[in-house]
């Protein structure tokens, strides 16, 4: 394959390719060329990394060698995508661990993904189906030059893997917008109170409640302003944390197309154009937003008949639709019926069942979302922020993620983009004051976050609005947006405190919680953005430069040990001796490495692992507010520093008793660093990588989550008496991705970065391992995005044509 032909930078070369990079001016302009309508016409470009840099005179050809390349890097998981998206999982692969994969398809179909896609495809215009058309046809002439028997990846030979249509990649991004697919236990288990025939199905439906608040997925980023860098232009950082294996890989590309298009980027496997990337004018990136993207009903049922419901006053009957799904190893299709009410499909949550009295339904406000490519493909042609920001406005697609922006004039935007429905302010009223009582309702917002409306009263459906592009959903005007000249920020809590000095205005409850305690990551990301103290990375001027961004997001500071260490080494110099369960523990070394601890997760951070399996005995949700962890209170004027000070001295201890033991039983040394413990496996080569998770305080995640993927995950057993740490070590499954930072310049956009598992999904290749290697040593790599730049670094080239 064309991935493995290309090796590391030498130092000489890097030296070099950072010279070009920030240097040399941008391509200028050129005027639109002649395009032959009958033929296809792409250069493929792969620079250092194994970077694909594709060129064409127009859309199609340029889908072209965009499906050629990404097939060369990741054809397996592009296979993969689309036999999830089509339903047929359970076809190829049986029905999956906790039967997965069967109600992965049950949902796909019940939801009829395929079909809607197909039909909001024809509406397309003409361009738009001819660019995804010409990727399908690039993808499938890589097939057609390699052959399914000699591709060299996981995949080899496969069944599955097969010639594709540009049906097929739009219904797999339609299915990337819709939310329930993610959650199909919840609708699969669902069953009316009477026997009925179904497949027996017993899914984790705690696991899925995190995933549907997105908590399996997570992001930094940071936007200057011309008030906050040293240039006076806009800076950027986006920093995705997402798996590092699966369908939900990023993957990297430069798209040209003279005269009209110079974005760089990545986006999602299987998908054309770029998601998170930069060109002359404007850069972004995502984070996933706090908002709520489906919203709950409970129905009120007629007695004695659990497929009836009340609205307002009336009767109204359920509908079911029982789909066939295709197993592998099954003679005949296994059959399921999915309920609906007219809100959407009827759902089961954790201890909480359909009964003769009540049942859940719920409403996907990305049910109809089709323009996500379409918004991502004109916010690549922007040429300002206004037009950026009027992408937002005609398309209204982004599913479910924040946008922050910055600009060559030096502007920072925030827009939360997430599609959620419109309540009125009387169904506001009337949740406000479910919450404030005993309930469902009031218990489903404070465990999970959650937003349940009562079913029976048309006040709580979503309302129309001219400017809508979906009914119901909340228009660009009504939406968290913040434009700002110094900075904004987001780390996957809600819009209201995008600038520290100046937090946002209320939204719709559905935008996520106002004027609440933030989590310790995003307190860390705020510390590190709003600090103009001249103590901070951005130096004694209190602006950033490209260099002191960088430090900032890699220095790995944790939030946790800055508020408690030094409190919890007091706490245990008291009392250095400790019993827990009947068994002494000595604490003194323990409070000696803590007191030398530089309340970091670099990998030469001593006491970093000790630290960690300490804070890692408290829940997530007790980081949130008074109680076991911290004894000061939330204080809204200060969102930063709040909660704070050690709680229970007791506790602590203990806790620390317990990481102690744990340490000791596994023969990993007190002062043990990141370096010591904590590792990406990465085929056959094991990589100590820094950074830490969101309990920690680190903005800089790293961590692992097992992941719904066929590619095999090397994660470990987690050993007795912790929580995260296996006989492996910290095996890392997921958390820093695509981080890019970017610098507007007089000369153009300079811009480095990492792709953290590298730009090829084969594992044999060495473009599976060789940016983890850059991503461990901090030694980041420059974006090649100028012709002399690209010519100066170029490996290969390769000339695509083929009638259309």
């Amino acid at each position: 394959m064309s991935n493995k032909r290309v090796g590391l930078f030498s130092a000489s070369l890097v030296s070099s390719a950072l010279l070009i990079a920030g240097c040399a001016n941008p391509s200028q302009p050129e005027k639109e060329p002649v395009v032959d309508q009958n033929a296809y016409e792409a250069t493929i470009t792969r620079t250092t990394y194994g970077v694909a840099h594709i060129t064409a005179n127009d859309y199609p050809s340029l889908g072209y060698g965009e499906g050629y390349a990404a097939a060369e890097d990741h054809v397996c998981n592009i296979a993969h995508g689309i036999v999830v998206a089509s339903g047929e999982r359970a076809k190829y692969h049986g029905m999956g661990d906790q039967k997965q994969h069967f109600m992965s398809d049950v949902v796909v179909k019940a939801l009829n993904i395929p079909s809607r896609a197909d039909a909001a495809f024809e509406e397309k215009d003409q361009a738009f189906k001819d660019w995804v058309q010409g990727y399908a046809d690039g993808y499938n002439r890589y097939l057609e030059d390699t052959g399914v028997d000699k591709i060299g990846s996981w995949c080899q030979g496969a069944e599955w893997v097969k010639p594709i249509s540009a049906q097929d990649l739009f219904k797999r991004a339609v299915a990337l917008a819709n939310t329930l697919p993610r959650v199909a236990g919840m609708v699969v288990s669902a069953k009316p109170p009477k026997p009925v025939s179904v497949a027996s199905v017993i899914p984790d439906l705690r696991s899925e409640l995190e995933t549907l608040k997105g908590s399996y997925l997570g992001s930094n980023a940071w936007a200057f302003g011309k008030d906050r860098t040293e240039n006076g232009r806009g800076l950027l950082l986006g920093n995705p944390h997402y798996p590092w294996s699966g369908t939900n890989r990023f993957w990297e590309k430069h798209l040209t197309i003279p005269g009209k298009l110079n974005v760089y980027g990545v986006h999602l496997l299987g998908a054309p154009g770029v998601a998170i990337g930069f060109n002359e004018h404007v850069g972004w990136s995502h984070t996933v937003s706090a908002s709520e993207r489906t919203v709950f009903y409970q129905l009120k049922l007629v007695p004695n008949e659990p497929t009836l419901y009340y609205y307002d006053g009336e009767v109204r009957a359920m509908t079911k639709k029982t789909v066939n799904v295709e197993v592998a190893g099954k003679e005949k299709p296994v059959k399921h019926t999915v309920w609906f009410s007219h809100y959407g499909p009827i759902v089961q949550l954790p201890g909480i069942k359909w009964t003769e009295k009540t049942a859940l339904a719920v409403r996907d406000a990305n049910l109809n979302n089709y323009n996500m490519l379409s918004q991502w493909q004109e916010m690549g042609e922007s040429k300002s922020m206004d037009e950026l920001k009027q992408a937002h406005k005609k398309w209204n697609a982004m599913p479910w993620v924040n946008t922050m922006a910055t600009s060559h004039d030096g502007r920072a935007v925030y827009i939360d983009g997430s599609n959620v429905g419109r309540l009125s302010e009387e169904a506001i009223s009337l949740w406000k004051k479910s919450i404030q009582k005993k309930g469902l309702a009031k218990a489903l917002y404070e465990k999970n976050g959650l937003v349940l409306l009562d079913g029976s009263d048309s006040r709580n459906e979503w309302t129309s609005h001219p400017e809508a592009v979906i009914d119901g959903n909340v228009p660009y005007s009504e939406k968290p947006v913040q434009d700002r000249s110094d900075y904004i920020f987001n780390a996957n809590n809600s819009y209201w405190l995008t600038n520290v000095s100046e937090p946002m205005k209320e939204h719709s409850p559905l935008y996520g919680e106002y004027a609440t305690a933030r989590s310790l990551r995003t307190r860390m990301n705020a510390a590190l953005v709003s600090d103009v103290s001249g103590n901070g990375y951005a130096g004694e001027d209190g602006k950033f430069s490209l260099k002191e961004m960088q430090a900032a997001i890699m220095g790995n500071d944790s939030m946790a040990a800055k508020l408690l260490v030094n409190e919890l080494v007091t706490a245990c110099q008291a009392k250095p001796t400790i019993e827990v369960n009947g068994e002494s523990i000595d604490l003194a070394k323990a409070c000696e490495v803590l007191a030398n601890y530089d309340a970091k997760y670099n990998l030469d951070s001593k006491g970093s692992t000790l630290f960690r399996e300490w804070i890692n005995h408290y829940k997530s949700s007790q980081s949130w507010s008074t109680g076991a962890l911290f004894e000061k209170p939330f204080d809204v004027n200060d969102p930063v520093n709040t909660p704070a000070k050690l709680a229970d001295k007791n506790v602590a201890l203990a806790n620390l008793a317990k990481a102690v033991s744990v340490l000791n039983r596994e023969g990993i040394s007190l002062d043990a660093s990141m370096g010591d413990t904590q590792f990406a496996y990465r085929g056959e080569h094991k990589v100590a990588i820094h950074g830490g998770s969101g309990i920690e305080g680190i903005a800089n995640v790293i961590g692992q989550r097992n992941y719904d993927t066929l590619v095999e995950q090397t994660r470990g057993k987690v050993v007795e008496g912790s929580s995260r740490l296996t006989e492996l070590g910290y095996a890392v499954t997921y958390g820093t991705s695509f981080i890019m930072s970017l610098s507007y310049t007089d000369n153009g956009p300079v811009a480095e970065a990492f792709l953290t598992y590298g730009q090829s999904g084969d594992p044999s290749s060495e473009q599976f391992v060789d940016q983890t290697r850059l991503f461990s040593e901090k030694a980041w790599r420059p974006i090649l995005y100028t012709q002399n730049a690209i010519k100066a670094n170029t490996l290969s080239t390769k000339e695509l044509k083929a009638s259309r």
